[in-house]
């Protein structure tokens, strides 16, 4: 199974450590791990049901649960269980006016889904009704957007339509601001809906019914938006032929989505989110939608709709006339969103906002933000101003700053401390106290840090000691990095359980304070623009992408590149392309989070070539070096990414006082490198990398842990054991001061550590540390890290020979994370059940690892070699050699001719196996061959002292010993003996096989 590569919260730059030369195999904590809030299930009759249903009507007199209505609703004849098309309908979900849902289970893609069906017997225009159902189908079946639900399939079952959507496990926005929620989270959540919005919106696609009962948010906080079941083509999208189609055709040839619903005059919607055109019975619009948006948003902030609701006739007056009520007196939400709100329920579409994604970033706006630099220099002037009249009158007195500290009020003060304590205790109570201890502190010195700055940066420049372009660098560098620190405090709202040590190492990554006092690098930064308005316009996108930043390290990237979309939305600030390059840079980077490598590259490619153009250097070199990771590693095509290695290096060079970005680019051209084949480069930058992050005290960072982990991994891939023994150790201690004792990353850390020890001949010690990580993480919550802890126990103990330990490990490392468990862990399986003598468990095993192997699969790659070795290895220790050597021969034949070292050593190993075989085959010429090949291979890639050359020379010894050849034979022996011995305990038992053998000699 493939063993966890570091992602380096959101940075592309680390590299797994290899197969076989690992110790634990599990894949890695993917943050971009399938679309927040999709949540298959299993499907199983009687799940408790996790999506919230809208209210269904009353039921029938005595029908109590309306079950007898539902039953005949759907199909009145049939029996249970119930199909629609291939969907097993398991449970009600809710009903509605139009439809019935059900939560249902597709057996051919294995999840569960919600389907809509029409009531038979409740909806009295059938045909209207069918319409509208497809109608909604197709509206949701255009768009693909996180923030709206997806459609599966429509289909029909004996007259009756169905569509088939995207399960979601959470609450409807009404049932979820129920509970008491800052203004803050409230319009976080509602900014989510709003993108949906605009995404149907830009699809030409209108809802015509949006309502807190209409959206829901996951478990995961992600927002969908439901039912668009009222949804039309915007008069925009009608283009002239289909128009054309429409008046001259049968209404039946033209598609439903372009048909009118109702006639004119017909009321559709929901009375009391419904806009005042809907109520007029006019054409509802885009701006219909926003409207409702507002009238939703409002009523979640305050507690109460924006007009009257003591009758219909009274609400629809305030309606028509835009009369709005007025934010309740002391309410904490600020007076910029009632204005965005109270804009976008104007009377008048043509006084809304021009688009959703106008009143969106209406609503995002901090007007404060983009200004306190002004007022703090304008401030700071007078200060100068009044200092120099003071010294001229001989008074001693020194200005004054005011102090920065309320400034992150809201952001990080008590209020929001309480806040993040009470999320963590709420989501994770057993672990609270510990997180909080990793959380609380550096989030305080953070914000204290930045408190300082700010002070200095004033009391500097009020003093005479910088310039007003100098403090407004230092200041809008300051304003970026106060709204990571609010996003990252925000983040623990939509975190969970799961997700809550990814928070440990986002607040730990944070992005580095001392950039904004380096004098030198805001000195290297592109001018801001000239014109007042496009630079504070331009501050405050580049907080946004700071934002998204955050996103990206926390397991949201969709949410991230929604606002990346929104600051390439703006057309106008786009014209400052440093801008334009750094949103196409942060993009690039959360499309790789989210598992798009492709979108990604041309991302990148954007960034790069406008970042050059621009001379936007930093931009330049991170794009660079990011660009060829990705080459490298997810697209795999490192011969691409080594051609381009020239021009990254010219690029970084400018900014080798960037200690993080330097770094960072170290790390990525030791990944090209070691994937190349290029081991020799690999270490040295990744050397380099280490010590430049220890000179700079950047080293206890979860970047800076991530590359050390990546130099241990080298070693232990390139077969340095005893190198990357000390590194493990550092890699731990680090990661628990940074993380805690308790971070998912401390199980691997400690797995790749007893592997190297297992390797150096000290199964013992490693069986030790992986006992006591399995006491540990068994206390934990996290299935990946027991997982992985069982699969570091497992193989320790088959490096002990104790094959039924071993394998009752490797299965229970199966169950603890079933989706985490790989094919190449099956292939362990494989290997101990055939050495514990499990037949039929052992070929269970291998089908399962077998089929992983395609006609995409890389046979060169890790995961095809080692799952045919050891289906080799299985079939030997089952006594079928002659069976065994097929996939040994198949493995070693797509390696031939190939000088990576890598690709060497492999075949080192298929060489020493098949000369084994050999032996027990009595092919007694081959299998010298065999293994002296082994040998000469080892020799040639692998450090002098490595066991796996031992081992060879040992089959090489006993060979010659049964040959009759003694000399030889001790010649083999002694050199076998001296390598174990060096690193080896006493005990260990090819050490002592060695031993006997000499013995037999003398």
């Amino acid at each position: 199974m493939n063993p966890p590569a570091r992602k380096l919260l959101g940075k592309p730059g680390a590299l797994e450590a290899d197969e076989e030369r690992s110790s634990f195999e599990t894949t890695a904590r993917s943050d971009a791990a399938g679309l927040p809030g999709a949540t298959p299930e299993s499907g199983r009759a009687g799940e408790e049901n996790e999506m919230t249903p809208p209210a269904p009507p009353p039921p029938e007199a005595g029908d109590p649960l309306g079950k007898q209505l539902v039953k005949r609703a759907l199909f009145p004849k049939r029996a249970q269980p119930v199909q629609l098309g291939r969907f097993t309908v398991l449970k009600l979900l809710g009903q509605g006016g139009m439809g019935v849902v059900y939560a249902c289970y597709d057996d051919q893609l294995d999840r569960k889904v919600a389907v809509k069906v029409l009531h038979r017997e409740v909806v009295r225009e059938q045909e209207t009704a069918r319409k509208r159902l497809l109608r909604e189908a197709q509206a949701m079946a255009r768009l693909s957007h996180p923030n709206i639900v997806a459609v599966h399939e429509v289909g029909q079952e004996g007259g009756t339509v169905y569509v088939a959507m995207e399960f979601v496990r959470g609450l409807s926005l009404d049932a979820w601001a129920h509970e008491p929620r800052s203004w803050k989270e409230v319009l976080s959540v509602y900014l989510q809906a709003g993108r949906g919005l605009a995404a149907a919106h830009k699809a030409g696609l209108v809802h015509r019914d949006f309502k807190p009962q209409n959206a829901m948010i996951s478990d995961e906080g992600q927002v969908k938006v439901l039912d668009f079941g009222l949804a039309r083509l915007s008069d925009e999208d009608l283009r002239e032929e289909d128009l054309a189609g429409a008046r001259g055709g049968s209404e039946d040839a033209t598609p439903l989505l372009m048909r009118p619903l109702t006639r004119m005059g017909v009321i559709l919607g929901t009375p009391a989110y419904m806009s005042p055109e809907q109520h007029l019975g006019e054409r509802a619009t885009a701006e219909s939608d926003q409207f409702s948006f507002c009238v939703s948003l409002y009523q979640s902030l305050y507690g109460r709709l924006p007009f009257s609701t003591e009758s219909f006739a009274a609400m629809r007056d305030d309606v028509v006339h835009g009369r709005v009520a007025p934010a309740p007196s002391g309410s904490p939400v600020p007076s910029r969103v009632f204005k965005a709100l109270r804009r976008g329920m104007m009377a008048a579409p043509r006084d809304r906002f021009v688009a959703m994604t106008e009143l969106l970033a209406a609503l995002e706006r901090d007007p404060g933000a983009a200004y306190r630099r002004v007022a703090a220099l304008a401030a700071t002037a007078v200060v100068a101003g009044v200092a120099g009249m003071a010294a001229t009158a001989g008074d001693a007195a020194t200005p004054q700053c005011p102090d920065a500290g309320p400034e992150l009020a809201g952001v990080w003060d008590d209020g929001r401390a309480a806040e993040v304590r009470a999320s963590v205790q709420k989501k994770a109570p057993g672990r609270a106290a510990e997180l909080v201890a990793a959380i609380e502190p550096k989030l305080a010195r953070y914000a204290a840090t930045w408190v300082q700055l700010r002070n200095d940066a004033c009391r500097a420049h009020a003093e005479g000691r910088q310039t007003p372009h100098m403090f407004d660098l230092r200041t809008s560098c300051l304003d970026q990095r106060r709204a990571a620190l609010a996003a990252t405090v925000d983040a623990f709202a939509l975190a969970d359980a799961t997700n809550l040590d990814d928070m440990v190492q986002t607040v730990a990554g944070l992005p580095p304070l001392d950039t904004c006092a380096n004098v030198e690098a805001l000195m290297a930064t592109l001018p801001p623009p000239g014109e007042a308005l496009m630079r504070a316009r331009v501050q405050q996108h580049r907080e946004t992408l700071a934002r998204a930043e955050v996103h990206e390290h926390t397991a949201h990237p969709r949410l991230g590149l929604q606002l990346v979309e929104s600051v390439l939305a703006d057309a106008e600030a786009m014209t400052y392309e440093p801008l334009l390059a750094e949103a196409n840079l942060r993009k690039g980077s959360l499309q790789i989070r989210d598992g798009a490598p492709t979108a990604a590259l041309q991302s990148f490619d954007d960034a790069l070539w406008t970042a050059i153009g621009v001379g936007h250097e930093v931009v330049a070199a991170v794009t660079s070096s990011r660009r060829g990771f990705l080459l490298a590693y997810q697209l795999k095509r490192p011969e691409q990414a080594r051609t381009e290695l020239r021009l990254m290096s010219a690029l970084n060079r400018k900014i080798e006082q960037d200690v993080d970005n330097y770094s960072e680019f170290l790390n990525n051209v030791g990944a090209i490198h070691a994937i190349a084949g290029d081991w020799a480069e690999a270490r040295e930058k990744w050397e380099e990398a280490v010590r430049l992050r220890e000179q700079h005290g950047r080293h206890e960072t979860p970047l800076g842990i991530g590359t050390l982990f990546n130099l241990g991994a080298h070693h232990v891939n390139t077969g340095r054991h005893e190198e990357a023994v000390p590194i493990f150790h550092q890699v731990i201690d680090r990661s628990e001061r940074v993380s805690g004792p308790n971070h998912p990353d401390g199980a691997m850390y400690e797995v790749m550590l007893a592997h190297a020890l297992t390797s150096l001949g000290r199964p013992r010690e490693a069986l030790a540390r992986m006992q006591a990580l399995q006491t540990r993480v068994d206390r934990g919550e996290s299935k990946v890290a027991r997982m992985t802890a069982l699969v570091g126990l497992a193989r320790a103990e088959l490096a002990l020979d104790d094959s039924g330990s071993a394998l009752r490990h490797f299965v229970a490392a199966q169950a603890a994370s079933p989706a985490s468990f790989s094919s190449a862990g099956r292939s362990w399986i494989m290997v101990a059940a055939a050495a514990a003598g499990e037949v039929p468990t052992m070929e269970k095993a291998r089908d399962e690892a077998l089929a992983a192997i395609n006609e995409n699969t890389d046979v060169r790659g890790t995961t095809y070699q080692d799952i045919l070795l050891r289906h080799g290895r299985a079939l030997a220790a089952l006594g079928r050699h002659r069976e065994a050597l097929e996939p040994l021969e198949q493995a070693r034949s797509a390696l031939v001719g190939s000088e990576n070292p890598t690709h060497v050593w492999q075949r080192g190993r298929l060489s020493l196996e098949l000369g084994r075989l050999r032996g027990r085959l009595a092919e007694h010429e081959a299998a010298e061959t065999e293994l002296r090949t082994a040998v000469a291979a080892f020799e040639a890639v692998l450090p002098p002292h490595n066991l796996e050359l031992a081992d060879a020379l040992l089959a090489l010894g006993e060979f010659a010993l049964e040959r009759q050849r003694p000399d030889e034979a001790a010649q083999w022996l002694s050199r076998a003996e001296s390598i174990y011995v060096t690193t080896a305990e006493p005990d260990y038992a090819p050490l002592m096989q060695a031993r006997a053998a000499l013995a037999r000699v003398r």
